[in-house]
């Protein structure tokens, strides 16, 4: 995750995203498990974009961009697939 083409989530980030949703304030979580949580965001976001530039080719005059209708589209069968 060093390339410079490679986007990541800092674990200090899926640290505090996850402290939001902790109920017990002395709940931790161990470097390991927040650099795996940090690729399987990574990785989870790849694939939304990947499906919703899909949802928008498919349509009859596509867009450059993605927009939130298209990931709209995607996320019910992404929320399935992950």
């Amino acid at each position: 995750m060093d390339d410079d083409n490679e986007t990541s989530f800092s674990t200090d980030t899926v640290q505090a995203v996850m402290k939001t949703v902790w109920k017990d304030p002395r709940t931790k979580s161990n470097a390991q498990a927040l650099q795996l949580s940090a690729e399987f965001f990574r990785l989870f976001t790849i694939e939304a974009i990947h499906r919703a530039s899909e949802e928008n080719a498919r349509q009859a005059e596509p867009i450059e961009e993605i927009q939130v209708e298209h990931l709209e589209k995607i996320l019910p069968q992404l929320m399935l697939d992950f």
